[in-house]
């Protein structure tokens, strides 16, 4: 039977929620409708599905005359949430402090009458031009002890996103939604079962739209092969949605990727969904990754079956 997940993304206005959504629906070529993006008017709702379930994004306004009114009206916006994730801009440093109250505010909500809502955290606006600002790292992680300590009875992930990282918004939502089953502990220890066996940079889940199931990458990747990964794992994103919509001879695409890795994309049908695996390696590994991908299938759909079946 079809679940309904409610999952609420608030945060202070231009924080970057709105964003986030348009990237994660769009995954290529978004940007220019971020640009013409307009505030948020109370609440917009976006649905999707993940594993035959419906998630309805509340996609909150942030401005203050809109943060007032949900605080007035708490029980109409904020009962029967499944998962929040809250959005905080950590290049607007001046108004941290009164993005922290609010978020306090809805906290405290969900403690008053007892719910057990996950929490992820986005620290927003992380653009790979900041990833070397050591200054900023240092006040993400004491923002981080901070509300770990502050909110120990919640379940609390954090994630550092922008917009020019769309695997960062994919990875957020990800982490969000995989909270709701503990099959997902199980896929990720399968993954890394076998990105060790193939020797691989990645083993990735992803599900029709694009979100992430599970993911494991290889501990040590050298800086020029990540970059090549990255590029790869994004166009995957681009072919998973090419490989519903046209005709494909095979279920699989191959290709390279520069002097030394190929990427390897195949698509899974089982019990009416499609899922996609991704795959980054080494050209001279190609042979024994698929004389024992087989043998990851089978393992993988025993896993998935009871996920996709849930009544």
């Amino acid at each position: 039977m079809e679940q309904f997940i409610k999952v609420i993304i608030s945060g202070l206005d231009n924080a970057g929620k709105t964003s986030i959504l348009t990237a994660l629906n769009k995954k290529y070529d978004f940007h220019k409708d971020i640009i013409s993006l307009t505030p948020t008017i109370r609440v917009e709702y976006q649905a999707t599905e993940f594993l035959k379930n419906r998630i309805v994004f509340w996609d909150m306004g942030g401005q203050e005359k809109y943060r007032d009114m949900y605080q007035e009206k708490q029980e109409l916006y904020f009962s029967d949430t499944d998962l929040l994730i809250y959005i905080i801009d950590i290049q607007d440093t001046q108004r941290i402090e009164t993005s922290l109250m609010y978020l306090d505010a809805i906290l405290h909500y969900f403690e008053k009458n007892k719910m057990d809502v996950p929490l992820i955290i986005s620290f927003h606006k992380f653009d790979p031009e900041l990833s070397a600002n050591e200054g900023l790292i240092n006040e993400i992680e004491s923002l981080r002890e901070h509300l770990l300590k502050k909110y120990y009875s919640f379940k609390i992930l954090f994630q550092q996103t922008s917009i020019y990282d769309v695997i960062s918004i994919i990875q957020l939502i990800s982490y969000g939604l995989s909270v709701f089953d503990e099959k997902f502990f199980d896929l990720s220890e399968l993954l890394e079962k076998y990105l060790v066996q193939f020797e691989s940079e990645s083993l990735i889940l992803f599900d029709k739209n694009g979100i992430i199931l599970s993911e494991y990458y290889n501990k040590i990747i050298e800086p020029e092969v990540y970059i090549e990964l990255i590029e790869s794992i994004k166009e995957h994103l681009f072919l998973l949605k090419r490989m519903q919509e046209e005709s494909y001879e095979t279920n699989y695409a191959l290709s390279s990727i520069g002097e030394e890795l190929i990427s390897y994309l195949h698509k899974i049908e089982l019990e009416s969904e499609s899922l996609f695996i991704s795959v980054v390696i080494q050209e001279t590994l190609k042979e024994p990754f698929l004389e024992k991908f087989s043998d990851f299938m089978s393992e993988l759909k025993e896993i998935l079956k009871p996920l996709l079946t849930r009544s």
